[in-house]
C-alpha cells in the first residue's frame, strides 16, 4: 500500500473539520458583523465607539496570538467550572475564527448599507417608513447582492485560516500534515502535495461560484 493510500483517509477527516469549523464559524462572523457593522453606524457613541475599537483590535493583531489568548483563557474557565470534558481546541478554534473574522465582515456589512443612495433612505423616511422599516425593506435588499462576493472570498480565506487551530492540538487537515511529516519525514513531499489538492478541492468550487454570480450580477447593473 502505497503512502497516499494509507494518509488519505486521515487528511479525509482533517479535510472534513476544517469544513466543519468553517461551516459553524463564518455564520457567527456573519451574526456579529452584522451586529458588529449596526453598532458602528449607530448615532449613539458609546456604540460606535465600541465597534470601531472591537474591528480595529481585532484586524490589527495576529490571530495566533487570539488564538492562544483565547484558548488558554477558555482552559482557565472551564477548569474553574469543572467542565474539563468539554473539547477547549474546538470551543476556542470556532471562537476565535468568529470573533476575527466578525471584525472583516463588519465592514463589508458597513460598505454594503453605504452603497445604497441616501437619497432613497430620505424618500423612504419622508413617505412615513420607521428607520427599522427603511432598514429591512431598502437598504438591506440593495446591499446583499453586492455584499456576497466579498463573503464568500472571506469564507475561502477562513478555509485556509483554519489551520491556526494547529497550534492548540485542533484536528483539522494542517495538524493531520504535521502529523504525518512527522512520521514520515524522509518522504514529505507527496504528504503537502495532497493536503494542497484537499485545500484546493475544498476552496475552488465555491470560488467559481463566487466568480459566476459577480458576472450576473455585473451583467445585471
Amino acid at each position: 500500500m502505497s503512502l497516499i493510500q494509507q494518509v488519505l483517509p486521515f487528511f479525509l477527516i482533517g479535510a472534513r473539520n476544517t469544513l466543519i469549523y468553517c461551516f459553524i464559524s463564518f455564520p457567527l462572523a456573519l451574526l456579529l458583523g452584522l451586529l458588529l457593522a449596526l453598532m458602528r453606524s449607530s448615532r449613539i457613541a458609546w456604540f460606535s465607539s465600541t465597534a470601531r475599537i472591537y474591528i480595529e483590535v481585532l484586524r490589527n493583531t495576529p490571530i495566533i496570538t487570539q488564538i492562544f489568548l483565547l484558548y488558554y483563557g477558555l482552559g482557565a474557565i472551564l477548569a474553574v467550572y469543572n467542565l474539563a470534558q468539554i473539547d477547549n481546541s474546538w470551543t476556542a478554534g470556532v471562537s476565535v475564527l468568529a470573533l476575527n473574522y466578525a471584525a472583516y465582515e463588519a465592514e463589508v456589512f458597513r460598505a454594503g448599507f453605504l452603497s445604497v443612495e441616501h437619497g432613497q433612505t430620505e424618500a423612504a423616511l419622508s413617505l412615513g417608513m420607521t428607520s427599522g422599516q427603511n432598514f429591512s425593506h431598502i437598504v438591506l435588499p440593495q446591499a446583499i447582492p453586492l455584499m456576497i462576493p466579498p463573503f464568500v472570498n472571506d469564507f475561502i480565506y477562513m478555509l485556509k485560516d483554519s489551520a491556526i487551530v494547529s497550534v492548540i492540538s485542533g484536528t483539522e487537515l494542517t495538524s493531520v500534515l504535521q502529523f504525518f511529516v512527522f512520521r514520515h519525514s524522509s518522504n514529505t513531499l507527496p504528504l503537502y502535495a495532497l493536503a494542497i489538492v484537499l485545500y484546493l478541492l475544498m476552496s475552488l468550487p465555491i470560488s467559481y461560484v463566487a466568480r459566476w454570480y459577480e458576472r450576473r450580477l455585473r451583467a445585471a447593473l
